[in-house]
Protein backbone atom coordinates (compact mmCIF):
# COMPACT_ATOMS: atom_id res chain seq x y z
CA UNK A 1 0.00 0.00 0.00
CA UNK A 2 1.21 3.68 -0.64
CA UNK A 3 1.86 5.61 2.63
CA UNK A 4 -1.30 7.95 1.43
CA UNK A 5 -3.11 4.29 1.19
CA UNK A 6 -2.05 3.37 5.03
CA UNK A 7 -2.80 6.29 6.27
CA UNK A 8 -6.23 6.90 4.82
CA UNK A 9 -7.02 3.54 6.45
CA UNK A 10 -5.35 4.45 9.51
CA UNK A 11 -7.72 7.50 9.72
CA UNK A 12 -10.88 4.64 8.48
CA UNK A 13 -10.20 2.54 11.19
CA UNK A 14 -9.93 5.39 14.17
CA UNK A 15 -12.58 7.31 13.03
CA UNK A 16 -10.65 10.46 11.75
CA UNK A 17 -9.73 12.07 8.51
CA UNK A 18 -6.01 11.44 7.99
CA UNK A 19 -4.50 12.18 4.63
CA UNK A 20 -1.08 13.25 3.72
CA UNK A 21 -0.67 17.16 2.86
CA UNK A 22 1.00 18.58 -0.20
CA UNK A 23 4.14 18.87 1.89
CA UNK A 24 3.54 15.35 2.10
CA UNK A 25 2.50 15.34 5.96
CA UNK A 26 -0.13 14.35 8.10
CA UNK A 27 -0.26 14.47 11.94
CA UNK A 28 -2.80 12.51 14.12
CA UNK A 29 -3.76 12.72 18.06
CA UNK A 30 -3.93 9.43 19.83
CA UNK A 31 -5.56 10.27 22.72
CA UNK A 32 -3.85 13.74 23.51
CA UNK A 33 -0.67 12.25 21.68
CA UNK A 34 0.40 14.08 18.67
CA UNK A 35 2.16 11.91 15.81
CA UNK A 36 3.53 13.42 12.69
CA UNK A 37 3.93 11.31 9.60
CA UNK A 38 6.35 12.71 6.49
CA UNK A 39 6.44 10.54 3.29
CA UNK A 40 9.52 11.16 1.07
CA UNK A 41 8.11 8.76 -1.45
CA UNK A 42 10.62 5.77 -0.10
CA UNK A 43 10.30 6.06 3.33
CA UNK A 44 7.42 6.85 5.99
CA UNK A 45 8.58 8.91 9.26
CA UNK A 46 6.65 8.36 12.51
CA UNK A 47 8.04 10.92 15.09
CA UNK A 48 6.62 12.77 17.81
CA UNK A 49 8.23 14.90 20.74
CA UNK A 50 8.13 13.14 23.53
CA UNK A 51 9.16 16.55 25.98
CA UNK A 52 11.45 19.35 26.21
CA UNK A 53 15.18 18.59 26.66
CA UNK A 54 16.16 22.01 28.47
CA UNK A 55 17.35 21.85 31.93
CA UNK A 56 17.12 17.40 31.51
CA UNK A 57 20.91 16.49 31.16
CA UNK A 58 20.60 14.11 33.53
CA UNK A 59 18.43 12.23 31.69
CA UNK A 60 20.23 11.89 28.84
CA UNK A 61 21.89 8.17 30.33
CA UNK A 62 18.36 6.82 31.27
CA UNK A 63 17.62 8.42 27.52
CA UNK A 64 20.34 6.18 25.93
CA UNK A 65 19.45 3.05 27.76
CA UNK A 66 15.60 2.75 26.12
CA UNK A 67 17.56 3.68 23.08
CA UNK A 68 19.50 0.87 23.27
CA UNK A 69 18.89 -2.31 21.03
CA UNK A 70 15.22 -0.78 21.30
CA UNK A 71 14.80 -1.90 25.07
CA UNK A 72 12.08 0.57 25.95
CA UNK A 73 11.13 1.63 22.41
CA UNK A 74 9.86 -1.07 20.41
CA UNK A 75 11.67 -0.65 17.32
CA UNK A 76 11.48 3.66 17.44
CA UNK A 77 14.48 5.64 18.18
CA UNK A 78 14.95 8.55 20.86
CA UNK A 79 16.25 12.02 19.39
CA UNK A 80 17.53 15.28 20.24
CA UNK A 81 16.03 17.96 18.02
CA UNK A 82 19.12 20.86 18.94
CA UNK A 83 17.56 23.53 17.33
CA UNK A 84 14.02 23.14 19.65
CA UNK A 85 15.50 22.04 22.51
CA UNK A 86 13.16 19.23 22.31
CA UNK A 87 13.76 15.06 22.91
CA UNK A 88 11.83 13.28 20.13
CA UNK A 89 10.93 9.76 19.22
CA UNK A 90 10.79 8.48 15.47
CA UNK A 91 10.51 5.27 13.63
CA UNK A 92 10.28 4.82 9.97
CA UNK A 93 8.13 2.46 8.12
CA UNK A 94 10.20 1.34 4.40
CA UNK A 95 9.00 -0.90 1.53
CA UNK A 96 5.60 -2.44 0.86
CA UNK A 97 3.79 -2.94 3.85
CA UNK A 98 0.40 -4.82 3.96
CA UNK A 99 -1.84 -2.41 6.37
CA UNK A 100 -2.22 -4.32 9.65
CA UNK A 101 1.57 -4.59 10.12
CA UNK A 102 1.69 -0.72 9.76
CA UNK A 103 -1.09 -0.33 12.01
CA UNK A 104 0.84 -2.35 14.90
CA UNK A 105 3.65 -0.25 13.98
CA UNK A 106 1.82 3.11 14.92
CA UNK A 107 -0.38 1.38 18.49
CA UNK A 108 3.07 -0.21 19.21
CA UNK A 109 4.96 3.53 18.58
CA UNK A 110 2.26 5.73 20.81
CA UNK A 111 2.81 2.90 23.72
CA UNK A 112 6.51 3.80 23.19
CA UNK A 113 5.90 7.34 23.33
CA UNK A 114 3.83 7.41 26.38
CA UNK A 115 6.46 4.85 28.20
CA UNK A 116 8.86 7.32 27.35
CA UNK A 117 7.15 10.50 28.54
CA UNK A 118 6.31 8.63 31.98
CA UNK A 119 9.78 7.20 32.26
CA UNK A 120 10.87 11.61 32.00
CA UNK A 121 7.97 12.57 34.39
CA UNK A 122 8.55 13.71 37.54
CA UNK A 123 5.22 11.88 38.82
CA UNK A 124 6.24 8.47 39.69
CA UNK A 125 2.54 7.50 40.93
CA UNK A 126 1.90 4.04 39.54
CA UNK A 127 -1.80 4.78 38.70
CA UNK A 128 -0.04 7.36 36.05
CA UNK A 129 1.00 4.67 33.97
CA UNK A 130 0.40 5.52 30.53
CA UNK A 131 -2.67 2.72 28.65
CA UNK A 132 -1.10 0.57 25.94
CA UNK A 133 -2.37 1.73 22.67
CA UNK A 134 -2.82 -1.76 21.67
CA UNK A 135 -5.56 -3.69 23.08
CA UNK A 136 -8.49 -6.33 21.35
CA UNK A 137 -11.46 -4.34 21.39
CA UNK A 138 -14.59 -5.35 20.72
CA UNK A 139 -15.18 -4.07 17.29
CA UNK A 140 -12.39 -5.83 15.97
CA UNK A 141 -9.97 -3.03 16.06
CA UNK A 142 -6.33 -3.17 18.00
CA UNK A 143 -6.15 0.60 18.53
CA UNK A 144 -7.20 2.64 20.70
CA UNK A 145 -7.31 6.48 19.82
Amino acid sequence: MTHQELLRKLGETAGIELELSGHSTAAAKFDGDEVNFESDGERLYIYADIASAEGRDADFGRLLESNNLFAGTDGATIGLDRARGTFTLCRMVEGDVEYGAFERTVASFVTALRLVRRELSEDDDPASAPQPAIGHLNDGHIMQV
